[in-house]
């Protein structure tokens, strides 16, 4: 996991991104640089798309986190 300039609140903040497989470096790199303003998991997912047909984007919601957390499967599920 990497985490993408953390702030104290949700709304000030970029996304913190779990990107499944975790390895994949190119892909966790190209996930973070894709995230744009306003930040939206529909805009990432059909801009990573664009290079991984197959990702997906979801938002964790999480009752009480102050951070925003979005995971983002390459392969449009998890992969062990």
């Amino acid at each position: 996991m990497r985490v993408m300039r953390p702030a104290a609140h949700r709304a000030d903040m970029a996304p913190v991104l779990i990107t499944n497989p975790p390895d994949d470096v190119r892909f966790r790199d190209f996930a973070e640089a894709s995230v744009g303003e306003p930040a939206e998991t529909t805009r990432l997912q059909a801009i990573i798309r664009t290079r991984y047909p197959e990702a997906v984007v979801r938002a964790r919601d999480l009752s009480g986190e102050q951070l925003t957390v979005w995971y983002v499967y390459r392969d449009g599920r998890w992969v062990a």
